[in-house]
């Protein structure tokens, strides 16, 4: 299956694998709806796999949202996505939201 990233109205939705090969689309994707809507979401129910180079990408979206005054939410993936937050110790300082609407909490 081809990684594709669909993005528009301040939503980044990857699709597959989002690794050291990926990210890159993902980071430009992030920085491009964060510039046009002041806010971005980052939806990763579309991954199966996610690695540290994925996890470094949204530690430092976190960090870029704080430092230049953008909204940053993530809404969870599949668990296996969901377990290297858990593995890697940082799942709380992740803007998770827990439903699908990227407006809501």
């Amino acid at each position: 299956m081809a990684f594709t990233v669909e993005a528009g109205d301040g939503v980044v939705r990857p699709h597959g694998e989002l690794d050291l090969a990926t990210a890159g689309m993902v980071r430009d994707a992030l920085r491009e709806q964060a510039g046009a809507h002041g806010r971005v979401t980052l939806d990763l129910g579309g991954l199966r796999f996610l690695d540290t180079s994925g996890l470094r990408l949204v530690l430092e979206t976190v960090e870029a949202s704080e430092r230049e005054g953008f909204g940053f939410t993530v809404l969870r993936g599949a668990p296996e996505v969901q377990r290297l937050f858990d593995l890697a110790g940082v799942t709380a300082m992740v803007p998770f939201a827990n439903g699908a609407d990227p407006d809501g909490p």
